[in-house]
C-alpha cells in the first residue's frame, strides 16, 4: 500500500471522527469572574477547522492583568490565534499560536484590563488546528496602585522643611 493512500485514509477517518466538533457551532465557555481564582479548561483532543472559534467569556471585579497559559502535549496549527475582545466586540489584542507545539506552554499576557467589563477570549483555529491533550489556565492578578504610607509623607515633608531652612539661612 502506498504511503499517500495510508495518509489519505487517516485524514479521512480523522475528519469523519471529529466532524461533529469541526462542523458544530462555536463552543462558548463562561469563566465567570476571573478574580475569584484560576480556571483550567479543555484537556481533550481538539480538532478545529473552518474558523469556528472557541469563546471564553469572563468579567473582572478589579482592574487586573490576565495571564493565559496554553499547554499542549502536541499541537499543529496553521493560522491559529488567541485574541481578546471587549464587550463591544472590539479586538483589544491578538497573539499567534505557534505552528508546532511539542510538550510546551505558551503564555499570553493581557495587561491593565478594566474592572466590570465583559471580555471574551477567542481561540481561532485558523485553517487547520490539531491539538492533543491541551490545557488552558486563566489567571487574573489584581492591579495594585501604590499608595504612600503616612510615615513616608511625613519624612518627605520634614526633608523639604530642612531644605527650606537651609536655603533661608543661606540667602538671609
Amino acid at each position: 500500500m502506498k504511503v499517500s493512500n495510508v495518509l489519505g485514509s487517516i485524514a479521512f477517518i480523522s475528519a469523519v471522527s471529529f466532524s461533529s466538533q469541526a462542523f458544530a457551532t462555536t463552543n462558548v465557555t463562561d469563566l465567570g469572574n476571573l478574580n475569584d481564582g484560576p480556571v483550567a479548561n479543555q484537556s481533550l483532543l481538539q480538532v478545529g477547522a473552518f474558523f469556528l472559534p472557541d469563546l471564553y467569556k469572563f468579567d473582572l471585579s478589579a482592574d487586573s492583568t490576565v495571564t493565559v497559559d496554553f499547554k499542549a502535549l502536541l499541537g499543529i496549527s496553521a493560522g491559529s490565534s488567541f485574541s481578546l475582545y471587549d464587550s463591544a466586540d472590539t479586538e483589544i489584542t491578538s497573539f499567534s499560536i505557534p505552528s508546532l507545539i511539542a510538550n510546551a506552554t505558551t503564555t499570553f499576557t493581557f495587561v491593565d484590563l478594566a474592572a466590570g467589563d465583559d471580555y471574551v477570549f477567542k481561540f481561532n483555529p485558523g485553517a487547520f488546528n490539531v491539538t492533543l491533550s491541551n490545557k488552558l489556565t486563566f489567571t487574573a492578578t489584581e492591579t495594585v496602585i501604590p499608595v504612600p504610607e503616612p510615615e513616608s509623607n511625613a519624612l518627605m515633608l520634614a526633608g523639604l522643611g530642612i531644605i527650606g531652612l537651609i536655603a533661608r539661612r543661606k540667602f538671609a
